[in-house]
């Protein structure tokens, strides 16, 4: 029997195993089971789900020096200072990334609103959460881990203009307590465009 998976958006995955072309196994995670199915992760390999579309993968576990502790000071005090509910943090070798649903919980209210104006309809909140879950996440914080010892992070903040992709220093080094107090309060808020 496969291990099943249900991400975000509520979908199942299953664990399978197939071969490549020289012979070596080759895990991943399928709607479909068409490979073997396996009951339990092979070693040193982990469940992902990517925060972006809520994918799933097998991925070979990854080091990095993040505690747990610090990856859900980053998801509470996000949830706290910026009144989102929804918040996924990553951790990408030694960073917390923050991603946030690309609608705000407003935009999915009107587009329910539109969509059932004039029938009588009384489940919204549920079709709320489910739009929300199945949304695509956007990455917009990063907490950078610079000093193990002391444990000192830096933020940025991501930017996408046109052909500049990438990740603008905020500040740092500082306590990530410090940092996410000061920079949450701005994720799905106009004076997020303002960092600089």
């Amino acid at each position: 029997m496969a291990l099943e998976y249900t991400n975000r958006g509520g979908d199942i995955y299953f664990l399978q195993e197939g071969k490549t072309r020289t012979g070596k196994p080759n895990y991943y995670m399928g709607r479909k089971i068409t490979g073997t199915a396996l009951d339990q992760v092979p070693e040193g390999h982990e469940i992902y789900e990517s925060p972006e579309q809520g994918q799933v993968f097998i991925r070979k576990i990854r080091a990095t020096e993040i505690l747990p502790s610090e990856r859900e000071l980053v998801a509470e005090g996000v949830r706290r200072g910026s009144g989102i509910a929804h918040v996924i943090v990553d951790v990408e070798e030694n960073a917390l990334i923050v991603y946030i649903p690309s609608k705000s919980a407003a935009d999915i209210d009107e587009t329910i609103r539109n969509l059932t104006s004039g029938f009588p309809f009384s489940d919204s909140g549920r079709i709320r959460e489910l739009m929300m879950r199945r949304s695509v996440y956007e990455k917009l914080l990063r907490f950078e881990l610079i000093d193990p010892k002391d444990r000192l992070f830096s933020v940025e903040r991501w930017c996408s203009r046109g052909s500049i992709d990438n990740w603008f220093y905020l500040e740092g080094p500082a306590s990530l307590d410090a940092l996410v107090k000061k920079y949450a309060k701005h994720l799905g808020k106009e004076s997020f465009f303002e960092l600089m």
